[in-house]
C-alpha cells in the first residue's frame, strides 16, 4: 500500500510553491484553484509547521473552532479541498492524529530549497562551497515570508525564517571578512543591517570599519550617522563610545587599528 501511494503522488502534476518575496502555487504551470480560502489557509498552516498538526490545533488556530460535528465536517471539507487544487490525494498525511503536507509538496517549496541550501552551507567543509551554499539560500529569499497575510502563526513563521536570511547575510560577511575582501564583507553587512536594523551595535560597528577599510570613508560616517538618528528616534539611546571613537578615527582619516575577527554564527556547529 505505501508503494502505491508513493507512485500515486509521483504521478501527481508538477507543483511549484513560493512564499519568499510572493504567494503563488503552480499545479502543471498554472495557477492553483483552492475554491475557498479555508483550503488555501490550510495549505500555508502546514506548510509553516511541517512537523505537523492535530486536527484539533487547526480548527483553533485557523477558525477558532471546538471539534464538533460541524466543524469536523468543515475540516474534511477543506482537506478534500487542499488535495484537490494541488491535483494530489496524498498531498496532506495523517500520522497518529498529526496532518502534514507530504515530502513531495515540501520539496516542491522555495522554503525548501532556502533551507536545504543553508544546511549544505552549513555541513560544507570548505569557504568556497559554503559561499556557494549561502549565496542559494540568499538569492531564493526574495522578500518576507507569505507578504499580504497578517495572522499570528503567519508572523511568527516570517521572523523565523528572515531570521534565518540575516544569519545566512553575516556568514558571507564572516567569510568575505576573513578573506580580507572589505567591499563584499561591508555589502553582505549592509544587506543584513537593512533587513534586521535591530542586531547588535558591534555589526554596525564591523560595517563602518569595513567601508573604511575598503577605501569608503564617507560611506562609513554616512552609516554612523544613520546609525546615531535610528538610535535616538526608534530606541531614545545614543552610540556606545567605542562605535562613537571609530566614527571619530574614521573622520580624522586616521590609519585603521586592526579589529577583531568576526565570530561564526555557527562556530558550535560540527
Amino acid at each position: 500500500m505505501k508503494r502505491m501511494s508513493y507512485r500515486s503522488e509521483q504521478a501527481a502534476p508538477a507543483l511549484e510553491v513560493r512564499t519568499l518575496g510572493q504567494v503563488e502555487v503552480l499545479v502543471a504551470g498554472r495557477p492553483a484553484i483552492w475554491h475557498a480560502h479555508t483550503a488555501e489557509e490550510l495549505f500555508f498552516y502546514l506548510l509553516s509547521y511541517p512537523e505537523g498538526k492535530s486536527k484539533a490545533e487547526i480548527l483553533e488556530t485557523l477558525w477558532g473552532l471546538d471539534p464538533d460535528p460541524v466543524a469536523n465536517n468543515r475540516f474534511r471539507v477543506t482537506l478534500f479541498r487542499v488535495r484537490s487544487a494541488l491535483q494530489n490525494p496524498q498531498a496532506i498525511q495523517e500520522d497518529h492524529g498529526r496532518y502534514s503536507l507530504s515530502k513531495v509538496v515540501l520539496q516542491s517549496t522555495d522554503l525548501y530549497n532556502f533551507y536545504q541550501a543553508l544546511s549544505e552551507g552549513h555541513r560544507a567543509s570548505s569557504d568556497t562551497a559554503r559561499l556557494e551554499s549561502y549565496h542559494k539560500a540568499i538569492a531564493l529569499y526574495r522578500g518576507d515570508y507569505l507578504p499580504g497575510f497578517s495572522t499570528n502563526w503567519v508572523s511568527q513563521a516570517r521572523e523565523e525564517h528572515k531570521t534565518a536570511y540575516v544569519q545566512a547575510l553575516l556568514e558571507v560577511a564572516l567569510i568575505y571578512h576573513d578573506r580580507t575582501d572589505w567591499g563584499n564583507a561591508a555589502t553582505y553587512l549592509q544587506r543584513a543591517l537593512k533587513a534586521d536594523p535591530y542586531l547588535g551595535e558591534n555589526y554596525h560597528q564591523r560595517l563602518m570599519w569595513c567601508l573604511a577599510a575598503a577605501g569608503d570613508r564617507y560611506g562609513a560616517i554616512e552609516h554612523y550617522r544613520r546609525f546615531v538618528k535610528f538610535l535616538h528616534e526608534e530606541l531614545g539611546d545614543t552610540p556606545m563610545p567605542e562605535t562613537q571613537a571609530l566614527a571619530e578615527h574614521i573622520k580624522l582619516n586616521q590609519p585603521l587599528l586592526p579589529y577583531p575577527e568576526m565570530p561564526s554564527l555557527y562556530s558550535h556547529v560540527a
